[in-house]
């Protein structure tokens, strides 16, 4: 057998393949023709279905899909979705998995799914493909989390082959999403919080600025010879600043650990692990403040608990206006400015976490107004720069220099209208 998948089923096989800690293959391959041989013709019971992560073979309701080079070399079958891919731009894209099996380079990927996913959900995949975690395949949001493993391509990798792409619809989306993202990112939480504080304004974010994820600084000799780690890596830090933050997950303060050593006997040794892992928590922000690094802490509960993100990046904001000085506070408070929009940024927060009530928090969000309810006045103006700013895909203006509230109007419910009730994919499911 020899067959080539693309866009959400690709992702599949590649999810299912990292999640077995394999390092994908350096080999780039032309698109090869589909065969299914041993077999004469296409049947549902020659997909490998573990190494597409599937439950059951696919159907005409829950087809996977395929491509092929040629119109000619259609595959058929019910259970198919097939297009083509032909030209000098799919030479040299795709990656062989072993066994006859096929999909697009991750950079290939990541243009593909640009027009099938929303723009969050696109740049975490972003934040995954040049990251050292993999999510599940089966179930990309609440499912185990693969961790230390290598990435499969970086945010140089994929700007490389846009530009060598050109233009189209899904370069220019794929470009809008690759701006929130870095390299390195060492889980799908960490993730979150970074892109959320490099979203513009206008599209829900804080803009705090660029980040750069897990850098390790090195330590003074003098702390180390007293002790100190040689070394200390932040999760994440703001560019051009000297803030940043640590994602410190429940496993920080690991207080269930200490109850499941109770009920088995003697709780001691469990008590004593969770208090070293908060110690040397607490020993790294003071030693990277001593490194000139102020580092904020971010817990599960300030990214679910309403409001409780605003509160970290305002704080922030502040420190950095402190440090470093720049229009960053300004953006904070714009962002901050309009309680609908603080709310639509929670919802927006809880649709991204692992847990199944952002399936519901993502399927209930609603349209934001249009051009449409504004005054017959403004309406014709703000109509033409709509569609200047849509395809420029950045408004030319920081919002700082206009009037709060004809920001809002202006950035919240006419440029970036963002109906998620239309996604085609909830998480990349």
């Amino acid at each position: 057998m020899r067959l080539a998948v693309s866009g959400l089923t690709a992702l599949r096989a590649l999810r299912a393949y990292r999640s077995e800690r394999r390092r994908l293959p350096q080999a780039r391959l032309d698109l090869p023709k589909p065969d299914p041989s041993p077999q004469r013709r296409w049947t549902a019971r020659l997909i490998p279905l573990d190494r597409l992560a599937l439950d059951a073979p696919p159907s005409a309701e829950r087809p996977i899909d395929v491509v092929v080079p040629d119109s000619a070399l259609r595959v058929r079958g019910q259970f198919f979705s097939c297009s083509v891919r032909s030209g000098a731009r799919w030479r040299g894209a795709f990656v062989p998995l072993g066994g006859g099996l096929f999909i697009p380079s991750p950079e290939t990927l990541f243009l593909e799914l640009a027009e099938v996913m929303s723009p969050e959900t696109h740049a975490l995949l972003g934040y995954e493909l040049c990251g050292t975690y993999s999510r599940d395949a089966r179930d990309p949001r609440c499912g185990a989390v693969t961790h230390g493993i290598p990435p499969v391509t970086s945010v140089a990798d994929i700007e490389r082959l846009l530009d060598e792409v050109g233009r189209g619809t899904q370069v220019i989306l794929a470009r809008r999403s690759l701006r929130r993202v870095a390299d390195n990112a060492w889980s799908a939480m960490e993730a979150i919080v970074a892109l959320m504080a490099c979203l513009p304004v206008h599209e829900l974010g804080y803009e705090l600025g660029r980040v750069r994820l897990n850098v390790r600084h090195d330590a003074p000799a003098e702390l180390v010879a007293l002790g100190g780690k040689t070394s200390r890596v932040p999760d994440i830090e703001v560019l051009g600043t000297h803030v940043g933050f640590n994602y410190d997950s429940h496993q920080h303060l690991d207080l269930e650990s200490i109850a499941r050593a109770a009920d088995n006997g003697d709780p001691s040794e469990a008590i004593a692990l969770v208090r070293e892992k908060h110690l040397d928590d607490l020993k790294r922000n003071r030693e990277l403040a001593a490194m000139g690094r102020i580092v904020l802490p971010v817990t599960p509960s300030d990214l679910f608990a309403p409001g409780g993100l605003d509160a970290v990046m305002l704080e922030a904001a502040l420190s950095i206006n402190a440090f470093d000085g720049g229009r960053v506070l300004s953006n904070v408070w714009v962002a901050l400015g309009s309680a609908s929009v603080r709310r639509r940024r929670q919802e927006l927060v809880w649709s991204l976490l692992p847990w199944d009530a952002g399936v519901a928090v993502r399927a209930k969000a609603r349209p934001l107004a249009s051009v449409a309810a504004l005054p017959r006045g403004l309406a014709r103006p703000l109509r033409r720069l709509t569609r200047r700013c849509r395809a420029a895909s950045a408004p030319p203006w920081r919002p700082s220099s206009l009037p709060r509230r004809l920001t809002h109007i202006i950035c919240f419910q006419v440029i970036y209208p963002q109906d998620r009730t239309k996604e085609k994919s909830d998480f990349v499911r």
